[in-house]
């Protein structure tokens, strides 16, 4: 047994994961797997699996439990691992590079980028711009300051537009100085129509922001959790979350331990959300001098000195509350030569929302109602665009002259809730359905930007357009992968799925299944992804599609040797060479015997492992690539040395060797001298690896620690 119970440092943990993959080796009597084996077989990066092996990362706990499944570790090793790694977390306060990741393009090992480049302006992340014209709130300020000091989590709750994001936002600008890490914002969306952000989703964003790179991002609500309290513990960073919806949502987001803190908003009492334990105050509606001040600011002191009954009428009717006050101010700005009791006497009859709409041009007043329609949290100029039918630039312009949008990051405009159920009740039914079916139909045929059309995926469903549902999920599976969002991957597909069956649709219904199975692969969701496999081979074999249906077969084998379930893939193999031999496909007949070749060899079938393996080569020999020939001979020599016949592993690994140098295939002529020299002794081995280690540095390639290892460097 591997005994890692006396384990405390990333050096001894990687030495103890070498020692494994040499046992695995010996016990399947070849070569050890290479990094680009086990990337192959996990689906993660080559270079952060190289980080592991020379102790340079930390693997996450799911990924240190997949490692040691790959290199048969028994369950009490696991768990001698698993107490290991913990040993070195909490020395080293690591924060691991987690979970499934996309092979390519391959990213860095590193998973956390520095607290200096944590973002510290109005970007992505960062706070939006401090509110202009803010005033009054003296009293809430100063019973922050005495609730901070040694708090995790500051409330400021109560009703809708009282005031609470702006105050959030003031102050957070206020006291971010005192928080060297930087200063995070996240709108949780808890007033919103569509639905609160989920917490794992939060916590993604939210770890992005802290620089934790896609493909290491952990997965699941738990690990995610973990990942989050251990970064805002060693940091002093300030979370401003606005508009909660739940404790079940926030209290995952708020720091444990450290000098991090997190000032929370809401439609909630001063402790916020019931279950969660926080400090808080509730915001109340402006007082009368407070709602003087901020008319006067925005409008003008000499203005509204000029009439002060009118604006006394004016603040009664906006009833003291800052959104209205806002919303009337900016109109009012805009149109200098306006009496404020003519004002006055027009809000005596509808709301400031109102007033101001009905002044606005008719694009604007459409773009408005558009807004209301629109399912996501924001949306871009392309979208404004869609919804008024030409270009959205003036219109707006207007709105947010108006006060009626901001723009909280460059290109995304947002609506406050109060104002989006202002537009969404003053939109006609069928005209909101046109506005949300021209959006549909666009983002099905222009599928791009997963924020937005995430967001459209599930009005496309909720409208019964199920074709454009099915395309817009379709479009959505690469950039969601390439982002390493792997659980709305998940979701995406699954939207899919129920969109082509909506449809009675049996071949988008498999392309789909077989899209999900590869999502649940990233997440190491081995049983999910071999149910959807079967079900799309099925399909594609019902429909006649063989070299669809061949493919699948070959995921399959693929996925359950990964599992050593070596005579289950052999099934499998042999029926995905049978479906593309149906299909007339000799580069995938070749693939499938190479493949069948190594499940027979893992099983000890030597006869028929053999006649597999020169099959392939002479299909590649047949379809003349010579790159495709080399591999071939290559992995026949992979094959002998997995049977344990040392002399034919050694004279194909010669042939492959000269074959990879003669075509200038550096990497590939690097990984076969590493095989070449596992297979040898003495001098001859040294002198091969020395060989491939030279090629592995030239490039900075991960494989080279591997080699040193054995060099003894």
């Amino acid at each position: 047994m591997v005994d890692p119970s006396g384990v405390s440092t990333l050096d001894e943990l990687a030495g103890l994961l070498r020692d494994l993959r040499r046992r695995q080796a010996r016990r399947v009597r070849s070569s050890p797997l290479t990094f680009g084996e086990l990337a192959a077989r996990t689906g993660w990066p080559g270079a952060a699996i190289g980080a592991y092996f020379a102790g340079r990362a930390l693997p996450p706990a799911e990924r240190l439990d997949a490692l040691l499944r790959l290199l048969g570790a028994s369950p009490a090793e696991c768990g001698a691992f698993a107490s290991a790694r913990s040993r070195i977390a909490a020395r080293d306060g690591a924060v691991a590079p987690a979970s499934l990741a996309p092979a390519s393009p391959p990213t860095s090992a590193s998973s956390v980028a520095p607290a200096s480049s944590l973002p510290r302006s109005a970007d992505e992340h960062g706070l939006p711009a401090a509110p202009a014209y803010f005033a009054g709130r003296a009293g809430v300020i100063a019973r922050l300051d005495r609730m901070l000091p040694g708090a995790r989590a500051v409330f400021v709750g109560g009703d809708a537009g009282v005031g609470k994001t702006a105050l959030a936002v003031h102050y957070g600008h206020r006291i971010a100085g005192r928080f060297p890490d930087g200063v995070l914002f996240l709108d949780l969306r808890g007033s919103d129509p569509a639905g609160p952000l989920p917490a794992a989703e939060a916590l993604r964003t939210l770890l992005a922001a802290l620089g934790v790179a896609p493909a290491d991002m952990p997965l699941g609500l738990a690990a995610r959790t973990g990942m989050y309290r251990g970064l805002t513990a060693r940091r002093g960073v300030l979370l401003v979350l606005d508009d909660a919806a739940d404790a079940a949502q926030l209290r995952p987001l708020v720091p444990a331990v450290g000098d991090s803190v997190a000032l929370v908003t809401g439609r909630h009492g001063p402790a916020g959300p019931a279950g969660l334990d926080a400090a808080g105050l509730t915001l109340d509606v402006f007082d009368r001098t407070e709602a003087r001040a901020v008319l006067a600011a925005r409008i003008g002191a000499e203005r509204t000195a000029a009439e002060p009954a009118a604006v006394d009428r004016i603040i009664t009717a906006c009833g003291r509350r800052p959104m209205a006050l806002a919303v009337f101010s900016a109109r009012a700005a805009l149109l200098p030569e306006l009496s404020l009791a003519a004002a006055a006497d027009a809000l005596a009859e509808r709301t400031a929302f109102a007033w101001s709409y009905d002044l606005l041009s008719p694009a604007a007043r459409r773009l408005f109602r558009g807004f209301g329609a629109h399912p996501g949290p924001d949306l871009s100029e392309p979208d404004a665009t869609i919804l008024l039918g030409r270009s959205s630039v003036d219109a707006l312009s207007e709105l947010a002259r108006a006060q009626l949008v901001a723009e909280p990051r460059p290109g995304r405009y947002a609506m406050h809730a109060v104002l989006r159920e202002h537009a969404a009740g003053g939109t006609p039914d069928a005209e909101r359905a046109g506005l949300q079916d021209r959006l549909v139909a666009h983002h099905a045929a222009h599928a791009g930007g997963h924020r937005a059309t995430l967001a459209v995926l599930g009005l496309a469903i909720r409208r019964g357009r199920y074709g454009d549902a099915w395309r817009i999920a379709e479009a959505l599976d690469g950039p969601l992968d390439a982002a390493g969002r792997w659980d709305d991957r998940i979701a995406v597909a699954e939207t899919a799925i129920r969109a082509a069956e909506l449809l009675g649709d049996p071949a988008l219904l498999a392309r789909a299944q077989r899209a999900q199975s590869a999502a649940y692969l990233r997440t190491g969701q081995h049983e999910a992804a071999l149910r959807r496999l079967r079900e799309a081979a099925d399909c594609f074999h019902a429909q006649g599609e063989a070299g669809a249906a061949a493919a699948c077969r070959q995921d399959l084998a693929a996925v359950l040797e990964s599992m050593a379930r070596f005579t289950e893939a052999i099934v499998h193999g042999e029926l995905a060479l049978a479906l593309f031999r149906r299909a007339g496909d000799g580069s995938g007949e070749a693939s499938a015997r190479a493949a069948a070749a190594w499940h027979y060899a893992q099983a000890g079938r030597a006869a028929e492992a053999v006649a597999h393996g020169e099959g392939a080569l002479a299909l590649r020999r047949e379809l003349g690539d010579p790159h495709e020939t080399a591999a071939a001979v290559a992995h026949l020599g992979r094959v002998h040395s997995a049977l344990g016949d040392r002399e034919r592993s050694v004279e194909r690994y010669r042939e492959a060797l000269e074959r990879f140098t003669e075509l200038g295939d550096r990497l590939d002529e690097a990984e076969t001298a590493t095989r070449l020299g596992d297979a040898l002794d003495g001098a001859p081995a040294i002198g091969l690896w020395r060989r491939a280690l030279a090629i592995y540095e030239r490039v900075d390639h991960p494989s080279a620690s591997a080699v040193e290892a054995r060099l003894g460097l």
